[in-house]
């Protein structure tokens, strides 16, 4: 039995690469256990959404009406600390790629919902940017962050 290595649960996998003998020097991915040979599309793009937060900030904000851009800063806090947590695994280093992409998306999505940071309002002229900014970068974050 081999013993699969010890990952952070949101942490985002590259596939591995293997070389066969018979093949030269080409390189293909290895096959294995699923989750082994590195995360595929909507994996990556799962992991880069911070869903928990998301949860929690929608769950609070009516609530928080009076001080929600307070509220906002505090969720991409734990964003952030969320995200550090989450990628960390022990002898590599924390992917900030990761924890980067995860806090644009976050103030992406706040601003999208109608939300703000502080009393950072998006002017009132502009309101189809910002879900276009969310379209676009949620389409294209899961190719560029491949992992490690």
């Amino acid at each position: 039995m081999q013993l699969m290595p010890k990952r952070g649960p949101l942490r985002i996998n590259a596939p591995l690469k293997v070389q066969y003998l018979s093949q030269g020097p080409a390189s293909v991915a290895a096959p294995g256990p699923p989750g082994y040979g590195g995360d595929p599309y909507l994996q990556r793009l799962v992991k880069l959404v911070p869903s928990e937060v998301l949860a929690l900030y929608i769950t609070f904000k009516e609530i928080a009406t009076s001080w929600l851009g307070i509220w906002a800063a505090i969720c991409l806090v734990l964003v952030v600390f969320v995200r550090t947590i989450g990628t960390h695994q022990a002898g590599k280093p924390i992917q900030i790629i990761a924890i980067t992409v995860a806090t644009v998306s976050f103030v992406l999505w706040v601003y999208a919902t109608g939300g703000y940071f502080f009393e950072l309002k998006l002017p009132a002229n502009i309101p189809g940017v910002i879900s276009i900014a969310v379209g676009v970068w949620t389409f294209i974050v899961p190719y560029i962050c491949k992992g490690d």
